[in-house]
């Protein structure tokens, strides 16, 4: 069940307003509907940084690159390195691994698309479905996977309340729940 409204409150209202999505044109584009926790965040909320590190990214056609285009070019690594071999570690939260068929990445049916990404180059995903109400969270550095099996705003509001840990992130993360919103140039 998502967490939206909580995760509004914890953060507060934003500085200023985002840009406006054109839902009907980007999902048109990226041939995925999104899910309306997400959706509902990007209504509200311009770029992002939280707590210095986990940055969520506001949806926005580039100068040169359809959203399409920018996830393609996110996800460029994790195809390449999903070409090398045919397994990837799998991460719990009692901190052990464990080998697990790779997930299959966008366009592919199914398949992984990005959200956001953390100061350590960490990428931020979701695994996605059909229906975008069970969209889950998977996060990855490359090398270790972690697969939440919640929604984006479960995700963030456990992770900033602590009741959810990423093994991937750093022990120290969060500190608080301070966003530092972004320009455009950032």
């Amino acid at each position: 069940m998502a967490r939206i409204a909580e995760l509004f409150v914890m953060i507060g209202s934003p500085f200023r307003q985002p840009s406006p999505v054109d839902w009907a044109e980007i999902e048109s584009d990226v041939g995925l509907e999104f899910p309306d926790d997400y959706k509902q965040w990007q209504a509200r909320y311009p770029d992002v940084q939280v707590d210095e590190f986990l940055y969520i990214y506001h949806l926005k056609r580039g100068e040169d690159l359809s959203v399409r285009e920018q996830a393609l070019r996110t996800l460029r690594s994790l195809r390449h390195l999903g070409t090398k071999r045919d397994f990837i570690w799998m991460r719990d939260e009692d901190g052990g691994s464990r080998r697990a068929r790779p997930f299959p990445i966008y366009p592919d049916r199914g398949g992984v698309y990005p959200w956001g990404a953390t100061d350590n180059g960490d990428k931020l995903l979701w695994l996605t479905d059909p229906d975008p109400e069970k969209w889950t969270v998977v996060i990855t550095n490359g090398g270790d996977w972690w697969h939440y099996q919640g929604s984006f705003s479960e995700f963030l509001v456990g992770t900033l309340t602590r009741e959810v840990v990423c093994p991937i992130f750093p022990d120290d993360f969060p500190e608080s729940a301070n966003i530092d919103e972004l320009d455009d140039e950032e």
